[in-house]
């Protein structure tokens, strides 16, 4: 009986298990049965075809899948191409479901899955009007950031992978050029003063002792802190390295410089994109891809003027509280910055100083924030200093999310090329910004969800994950995180950075403002520093529409929570509206605004 038993067993398992392998074949090689394995289905392909993402997230790391690790992504212009048409076709695969049953949730996932899709379908029309290279997020740099940054050495075989991508780094240029020539061939070129940032910065790689190299000192920090390799190993890790910079990687980033250089001679000043093919159609489209809603150029632009007068009128209120005497708000806040108070002392061992005083504004941060939210993400947060061959032409300052796996922690990483830019009542109001309670929590409470399609969890929709950031610098003052008046200003003063933000994004790309036309009015309504407001105004011109989406999306937050005071009254619990708008991932904001209303019952569910 026992022995039939065993066997009646072992032949249901195997029922199962070969079941299984045919759902899974079937799932890999047609459309998928449900919706649910089609989203599994759209998020293993893109993530399988894109080995530095795989490197970022280590989700197979974890299985003991590590062969994607030796590998960059292609970035020739054919896969750009292929990209697009995938979309397309995943796309009408989508919409092939029938959604009539689609509750809740389900069908929140499915039109943010459908928004997604519609925008990279699209985005086709446009497939060759950005710059792969420039001075914030171009190849040149991304390839030693994501070496020194993403790459992780625990062993012999990360040692060996990390060789291997530095031996294809040339192959990862040539594509690049590729796209450069057939961009150029369509009368793409970025601005001269964009090409001038990157041959300097180009200039500053290529050092001529490959031992300060960054792909040669991030490597040694990271041997000298395993105590898995041998002395030899590590050696020859290093020798390598030496060989491969002299016989490979400059001779490729000289290659990519002489290009530029002879794109500098056939480039212009002309900063927007309205200067490329269906320029205007183009901006249109990246605005309403980066703020996920459907404002036109012109009413952005009258947001933001709106906006820089309300948060001045609120700043020079505090000011005059503070018995500061204003004639002029600009020149004023300039003087404040400058005063040693609230300057860091101009000596080397400040800068140290600086990241211990955001490291410290941060545990603050953190149990001051768990009392508003109804659960915290596993995933720890760090702060760093940005790699000083990227500082000039990088931002403020930055996030980058931690892995899936949990070995690498999310990172606020932050610019130290001038202390000056740095005045210490701005100090709290980046560090909500990008740790807690703004990217991190957001970002790695996203990662964790179970709820929600992989696809979703790890999609990053730019007005939700840079408007619920401002928000949460609101929410500090909201909640009492601070009593300074001055870091208040300091808010505000960053506050007032993203609504011009709205004007100046529009002025280039909609208003055809020239850079120093954006350069003047930024500095005339801000403040902020001469060098500061150059890399930003620079940033705009080669990532459009981007920097709209922080202030669109922090008034969509807000007014969400408004929403929810009007209608819920005395049993208003910020815990269940930021678990409401955190709870289903990063979201299209005209998606999760319907949602929202929805479930207050402002509009009848359909």
């Amino acid at each position: 009986m026992l022995k039939k038993t065993l066997i009646l067993s072992f032949s249901f398992l195997g029922l199962l298990v070969l079941s299984f392998g045919i759902l899974i074949w079937h799932t890999i090689n047609f459309r998928p049965l449900t919706l649910g394995l089609y989203y599994e289905k759209i998020f293993w392909e893109n993530v399988l075809d894109d080995p530095e993402t795989l490197t970022s997230l280590r989700i197979l790391d974890s299985w003991g899948v590590r062969s994607h690790n030796h590998k960059w992504s292609d970035s020739s212009p054919e896969k750009e191409m292929e990209r697009a048409d995938k979309a397309k076709r995943d796309l009408e695969t989508l919409r092939s479901y029938d959604t009539s049953g689609l509750k809740g949730e389900d069908k929140i996932y499915y039109k943010a899955m459908e928004w997604d899709l519609e925008l990279g379908a699209d985005q086709e029309k446009f497939i060759y009007n950005y710059y792969p290279v420039n001075q914030l997020f171009g190849i040149q740099n991304h390839i030693p950031s994501f070496l020194a940054t993403s790459h992780m050495i625990e062993d012999y075989e990360d040692v060996e992978s990390y060789l291997s991508r530095m031996n294809g780094i040339s192959l990862k240029l040539d594509q690049v050029i590729r796209g450069l020539e057939l961009r150029q061939s369509n009368g793409v070129i970025p601005p001269d003063f964009i090409l001038k940032r990157v041959l300097d910065e180009l200039d500053h790689f290529q050092v001529k002792n490959p031992e300060e190299n960054i792909l040669y000192v991030s490597l040694k920090k990271k041997l000298e802190k395993n105590d898995e390799l041998t002395s030899d190993q590590k050696n020859f890790a290093l020798a390598e390295v030496k060989k491969l910079l002299t016989s490979s990687v400059y001779p490729s980033y000289s290659k990519l410089q002489k290009f530029l250089e002879q794109q500098l001679k056939s480039s212009d000043n002309k900063a927007g994109v309205w200067k490329l093919p269906n320029g205007d159609k183009y901006y249109e489209h990246t605005l309403k891809y980066h703020t996920t809603t459907n404002l036109s150029p012109e009413e952005v632009h009258q947001i933001g003027l709106s906006e820089v007068a309300r948060i001045q009128s609120e700043m020079k209120s505090i000011l005059e509280n503070s018995g500061s005497k204003i004639t002029n708000l600009q020149t004023t806040m300039k003087q404040l910055r400058e005063k040693p108070e609230f300057q860091f002392p101009n000596v080397p061992e400040s800068k140290e100083k600086v990241i211990e005083v955001y490291r410290e504004i941060l545990k603050d941060s953190i149990e001051k924030s768990k009392s508003i939210f109804p659960s915290w993400p596993k995933a720890k947060v760090q702060v760093e200093r940005i790699p000083e061959f990227k500082e000039a032409g990088a931002p403020g300052a930055y996030y980058e999310e931690p892995s899936l796996d949990g070995k690498r922690p999310g990172v606020f990483y932050a610019n130290l090329r001038d202390l000056k830019e740095i005045p210490k009542f701005g100090m709290n109001t980046l560090t909500y910004h990008e740790t807690i309670p703004g990217h991190h929590l957001q970002i790695a409470w996203s990662q964790e969800l179970t709820s929600a399609p992989r696809k979703l969890r790890t999609t990053h929709f730019t007005a939700f994950v840079e408007g619920w950031a401002l928000y949460a610098e609101r929410l500090a003052k909201d909640y009492n995180f601070y009593s300074d008046p001055y870091v208040d200003l300091g808010r505000l003063q960053a506050e007032l950075f993203r609504a011009v933000r709205l004007v100046v994004d529009t002025g280039i790309h909609y208003k055809r403002w020239s850079r120093e036309e954006a350069i003047r009015y930024m500095s005339d309504n801000t403040g902020m520093a001469p060098k500061e407001v150059s890399a930003e105004i620079e940033r705009y011109i080669v990532y459009p529409g981007q920097a709209c989406s922080y202030k669109i999306g922090m008034i969509s937050f807000l007014k969400m929570r408004e929403d929810w005071k009007s209608v819920k009254g005395e049993d208003f619990d910020i815990k269940q509206y930021h678990g409401f708008v955190l709870g289903k991932g990063s979201l299209p904001l005209e998606i999760l605004e319907k949602a929202s209303k929805e479930e207050l019952g402002l509009v009848p569910k359909n």
